[in-house]
């Protein structure tokens, strides 16, 4: 028997997925207990229609981010820092600077934890690591001038 699961079931499979199973197993376990329900031609197509719906969301989103990415790779971040002497900075810029510069440009929160670098100490231009979500990464050249 075809079922849709409605919730995760354990050994079975994720909520949303059609799977099949022994006749007794559905009629006594998981349709009692509204863990699932019985798959007529209906809940197929209309399942079959969310999950392609689904995945035009999740590419446009990649799509949405890797214009995101190559826009943001373009530019160069300036970060503004008191500087003494030899270039050398009181303090440092680190990733928190950086993602308050990356959510200026972008015009949306970015949060700290998506960029891999250390902390710099000196005026000049370096390259940071930052990832976007869906695995998708790429290099941002920041600018440390003095204030």
């Amino acid at each position: 028997m075809k079922i849709l699961l409605l919730q995760d079931v354990k050994a079975l499979g994720r909520r949303g997925e059609i799977v099949n199973v022994s006749d007794g197993y559905a009629r006594n376990y998981l349709i009692p207990k509204k863990l699932a329900v019985e798959a007529d031609q209906k809940i197929v197509e209309k399942v079959e229609r969310e999950r392609k719906y689904e995945e035009l969301k999740k590419k446009k989103e990649i799509e949405e981010a890797n214009e995101k990415i190559s826009e943001l790779m373009k530019t160069v971040l300036v970060v503004k820092a008191n500087s003494g002497e030899e270039n050398k900075l009181y303090g440092s810029v680190t990733s928190s600077d950086v993602a308050e510069k990356i959510s200026e440009y972008l015009g949306e929160n970015f949060d700290r934890k998506n960029i891999e670098m250390d902390p710099i100490k000196e005026l000049g231009t370096y390259e940071v690591k930052i990832k976007f979500g869906n695995g998708l990464s790429g290099k941002v050249k920041v600018r440390v001038e003095k204030n």
